[in-house]
């Protein structure tokens, strides 16, 4: 008995228009497509019945593509779905199209598109077509949910690319929640059923978004009101001001203190030996910017003595991060412009860093390379291309505990103060993407303070990779 295996790829792609064709009747094939009004059915995975035949002898093979777009104030999340069917001699073949209808407000665009293939693998044509189905409606935001949409939400770099938060619904909730509000009292407000508010709930927690508790469940991650924002933000720059002027200090002996470790061969005497883990040491700015302000700085303050791997486990483009998440209400984009990443394999390490968020390009289908098992290859658009260091931690580290000198008792009042406003706004615990937020705000300050007194110049394009061996 021959196997077959349905294969179902969700590609985030711009489906090409095919309104320029016809759908051409196949003599081949017959079908039967049921009556389907995805406007009344609302958000969620829906599935309209189909039903093939293969008149021939011959075995005949069938690609069913379904395509939901929206055109939203914010986000325009797409769901594109193809699944191949092969239909044997004579065969009749009851199959089901999935449409994927995202959480979202504004105008819908839907596509069913049924194409007779040779093989399953070649690209798809406009005269394969032997079905179409095309249709346009819009979902408008209840009263309830409005107040809620009329303010930007701020995720951490390069989270909300991916299809679990690019929708209106996936980044009001955590909010929704956090307010206590049962599934039943968000489902009428938003104006959904309440079995998408629950399923919503169920997929998030295991991704680690959200906690549940009996029948109801708690986010798992901060969120943070445009008044608390503003307050934290003006915190930050408080701060930030405040190590700026003890770092300032401290680089003004750089030079000197490298000079010291030189002279004592704790530091090659070589500012091109690449391959030697110190003569970073020789680029004041990404060690300034990088090492100290995040490898060293940043973790303390953010995890204390615990590792900061952040985004170790995941890649840029599935970037799933649950223990950093945070999501900032703000009509302003209120974030930090550093990107901060390291990355551990065994006793080596990686750090990606950038004093802008750097843009990349996700290969097709990577939402489903972790899936199996295949590493995603992303790849930096070209103005983002980072200049590449080999770095030894014990070896740097004196410089970064000079860099530090006067620092810690100021980075104490920050998080002290960080946790009062926390509390005051009935947070129990100040986790770390809270943490990681306000750590952004004030080494982005630091950094734009540095150079603008000129203390710093900027090498390069600020875009960076260290890889070390030893931590």
């Amino acid at each position: 008995m021959r196997r077959f295996r349905l294969i179902i790829l969700l590609l985030l792609l711009v489906f090409a228009d095919a309104s320029s064709g016809f759908a051409q009747e196949s003599e081949v094939l017959k079908y039967d497509v049921s009556e389907y009004d995805l406007e009344s059915l609302g958000w969620g995975r829906h599935y309209v019945p189909l039903e093939i035949i293969n008149t021939e002898e011959y075995i005949q093979f069938v690609t069913v593509v379904t395509n939901v777009s929206c055109k939203g104030k914010r986000y325009s999340p797409e769901r594109k779905l193809v699944g191949n069917y092969p239909l044997y001699g004579h065969d009749t073949v009851s199959m089901q199209a999935l449409f994927w209808v995202p959480g979202n407000y504004g105008e819908f665009n839907y596509k069913l598109l049924l194409y007779h293939v040779i093989d399953t693998l070649d690209e798809l044509l406009d005269y394969q077509i032997f079905f179409r189905d095309s249709g346009f409606y819009s979902i408008k935001p209840p009263a309830g949910i409005k107040p809620y949409l009329q303010k930007n939400v701020t995720l951490p770099p390069m989270v909300g690319r991916h299809m679990d938060l690019d929708y209106d619904f996936a980044r009001v909730m955590p909010f929704l929640v956090s307010e206590n509000k049962s599934a039943g009292e968000i489902a009428e407000m938003a104006g959904c059923d309440s079995s998408f508010v629950i399923d919503h709930l169920e997929y998030m927690s295991t991704r680690g978004y959200y906690q549940k508790e009996g029948t109801r469940f708690s986010s798992a991650i901060p969120t943070i009101g445009e008044s608390e924002a503003a307050e934290s933000k003006k915190l930050a720059m408080e701060i930030a001001d405040k190590i700026t002027g003890k770092l300032s200090i401290n680089i003004d002996s750089y030079w000197k203190v490298l000079d010291t470790l030189v002279a004592a061969g704790k530091i090659v005497n070589d500012s091109n030996a690449f391959m030697d883990g110190g003569s970073v040491l020789y680029r004041p700015y990404p060690v300034v910017t990088a090492l100290s302000l995040w490898f060293d700085m940043g973790r303390s303050f953010i995890t204390g003595t615990a590792p900061f791997n952040l985004f170790s486990g995941t890649d840029f483009c599935n970037a799933q991060i649950p223990y950093y998440m945070y999501l900032i209400e703000g009509n302003e984009i209120v974030g930090g412009n550093c990107f901060y990443a390291m990355i551990t394999s065994g006793n080596s390490y990686q750090i990606i860093y950038g004093d802008t968020i750097p843009q990349i390009t996700c290969p097709l289908g990577f939402m489903f390379a972790p899936m199996a098992g295949v590493e995603v290859q992303w790849e930096y658009e070209k103005e983002y291309f980072p200049e590449s260091f080999m770095v030894d931690s014990a070896t740097v580290r004196p410089m970064l505990v000079h860099l530090r000198t006067g620092i810690d008792p100021i980075m104490a009042e920050a998080f002290n103060k960080l946790t009062k406003i926390s509390q005051s706004y009935n947070k129990a615990f100040l986790l770390f993407g809270h943490r990681w937020w306000f750590w952004n705000l004030v080494a982005t300050r630091v950094i734009e303070n540095l150079t603008e007194s000129g203390k710093l110049t900027r090498r390069g394009n600020g875009q960076y990779r260290f890889d070390g061996f030893d931590f």
